[in-house]
């Protein structure tokens, strides 16, 4: 059977033992109807897998004892945080549910000057989150921000080392090609939603450090260009080889 993961906190963990409470109590008792033991990995969201065998199923808990612990070999080496310009619909379950499988620390959704979506469903997006980590095997929530403005995005962004925006009007800059790129800890991407950005958002960013950059020669969807742009990063970063 397959070992699956359950996202607890520090404080359910108490000597060598973890308590699996509340939702995720329910989906093991109710839904997958775990027995006394069955094994499952722990994650109190520090990057390390603690195997645990169930010992006890009381009615509103499980108690489970820790049989050893390991390092998540999922767990990313450099901290990329997408900045998300709100699209409409469901487009950002997608982006969401994407950049948690490429490694991504964290979605920041915010609102521009061309955003038409205003709808934003946080507790859906932290689900998806945690379903998503959970099937590809991450022991890090990736966290989902609340939503920003325009100027508090740029803030949160530029509190990374290299910050990335891809416009559509750009006609020259790759990814491939910034400088100190792979020197960088942290790295910040910025994409626009449906509209794209206006002329004054691009140059504000830019202005304050943002290497603008083309994804091609095409045109993509803004959920596109966010998997895109997030990809491109993880693969100079060396993330997505063994």
């Amino acid at each position: 059977m397959e070992i699956k993961r359950f996202f607890i906190t520090n404080s359910d963990i108490i000597d060598n033992y973890v308590l699996i409470q509340n939702e995720e109590f329910e989906h093991m008792t109710r839904v997958l109807r775990y027995k006394v033991g069955y094994q499952f990995i722990a994650c109190p969201n520090d990057g390390l897998d603690y195997y645990c065998t169930i010992m006890n199923i009381d009615k509103k808990f499980v108690k489970a004892k820790i049989d050893y612990v390991e390092k998540n070999t999922a767990f990313p080496l450099i901290d990329v945080r997408l900045y998300q310009a709100i699209p409409k619909g469901d487009k950002l379950d997608l982006i969401v549910q994407k950049t948690v499988e490429l490694g991504l620390e964290s979605v920041v959704p915010f609102i521009s000057q061309f955003t038409n979506e205003t709808k934003f469903n946080q507790t859906r997006m932290d689900k998806i989150s945690k379903d998503a980590s959970k099937q590809c095997g991450r022991a890090k929530l990736m966290k989902v921000n609340s939503l920003v403005d325009f100027d508090t995005m740029l803030d949160m962004a530029f509190e990374n080392d290299i910050v990335i925006m891809p416009y559509e009007n750009a006609t020259c800059g790759k990814i491939s090609r910034i400088r100190n790129l792979k020197q960088a800890k942290s790295i910040g991407i910025i994409i626009g939603s449906e509209g794209g950005f206006s002329e004054e958002e691009v140059l504000k960013a830019k202005k304050r450090g943002a290497k603008i950059v083309s994804l091609g020669k095409r045109i993509l969807r803004c959920e596109t260009a966010a998997i895109v742009a997030s990809t491109l990063v993880m693969y100079e970063m060396g993330e997505l080889s063994q």
